[in-house]
């Protein structure tokens, strides 16, 4: 072997090495921000690290603050279940339905014999909750087949097929009722279909494809097109609505390791609406800064604290129109 060759084979040997680690610092943490769910309200969770890393579950413990006041623990907490594949299972989480202010009475204090303090009256709120909760079902491939949302005695679900190469191909949307006697362990009972949808898709370039969205009577009723990078990750998202004028637009931006930087979203479907994200990352590569806005003006401001290993361990989030503060705790459980 020449000298040459040898060192083109380590040249080759370095830049795979360095692919690898990049590719390794972008996916190994907690929460992985994708265009695809950058306005989705679930977290994005990075499957991969949770799987990695033997995760079952994260629960988050939520402490609200206004300002100019004492943070008030007020026992609302969400809750993630994984499978072993690290993809997400069952979430759910508490609301508050009710405030109920009880009076209690303290009883004077006395110290030999005499009373050093008289009895008094003070409130404190106690809250009644409700549990709102959301299964996820998966196929062979890993892709989603079932997702069902349960509030009260009420359940919708929606069902996925797909084609050969992973691409959504029907949708359909159900309220469905629950006949087992044991709430947890779902019986289908009766099922009545919200709405069916079904989904075709045409490559029109290079790095773009399109995708014809069609009701239950086959008729097609919006075009979507995608456009991606040399990566595969989306730059771009056109949907057109084919009998109306209504048109909405995302956009997406990475830096220089692939990481998604601003995500940004427009519609006129309700006069002219523009959302925005951008994301900030620490020197180790985690989510450090997300920032959200409503038609350039500022709504939400979120701080990430991740550990050494690169498990987020906390985050704030600041609205600043509310003049709030919600700081979350998580606590992880392992297989």
């Amino acid at each position: 072997m020449t000298n040459q060759s040898h060192n083109i084979k380590q040249y080759y040997k370095l830049i795979i090495f360095i692919l690898i680690g990049i590719c390794y610092s972008a996916v190994s943490q907690t929460l992985l921000p994708k265009a695809e769910a950058a306005f989705e309200s679930q977290l994005p969770f990075n499957h991969q690290y949770i799987q990695s890393q033997k995760i079952k579950s994260i629960t988050f413990q939520i402490i609200d603050k206004k300002d100019m006041q004492v943070a008030e623990e007020k026992g609302l907490s969400h809750f993630y279940e994984f499978n072993q594949k690290g993809l997400l299972s069952r979430f759910y989480y508490t609301t508050i339905i009710k405030t109920i202010e009880k009076e209690y009475h303290s009883a004077p204090v006395y110290r030999n014999h005499r009373k050093v303090s008289n009895g008094n009256t003070y409130t404190k709120n106690e809250y009644l909750y409700d549990t709102t909760s959301t299964v996820y079902f998966y196929n062979d491939s890993n892709l989603l087949k079932l997702k069902r949302y349960n509030d009260g005695p009420y359940y919708e679900s929606y069902y996925y097929e797909y084609s050969l190469d992973g691409k959504m191909e029907k949708e359909k949307r159900c309220k469905e009722t629950n006949v087992s006697e044991i709430k947890s362990e779902f019986k289908l009972g009766g099922q009545f279909i919200l709405s069916e949808e079904s989904y075709k898709y045409q490559v029109t370039g290079k790095n773009q494809y399109k995708k014809i969205c069609q009701n239950n009577e086959g008729r097609s009723y919006k075009e979507i097109i995608f456009n991606t990078n040399d990566a595969g990750q989306l730059t771009s998202i056109n949907e057109q609505y084919i009998v109306t004028w209504i048109m909405q637009n995302s956009q997406f931006s990475y830096n220089a390791k692939g990481q998604l930087t601003s995500a940004v979203y427009k519609s006129n479907s309700n006069g002219e609406l523009e959302l925005s994200r951008t994301y900030e990352y620490d020197a180790n590569d985690c989510l450090l800064t997300e920032k959200q806005f409503r038609n350039g003006v500022l709504q939400k401001e979120i701080s990430y604290i991740t550990d050494t290993n690169k498990k987020l361990t906390s985050y704030i989030i600041r609205d600043t129109n509310n003049k709030t503060m919600r700081i979350i705790k998580l606590d992880y459980q392992y297989y």
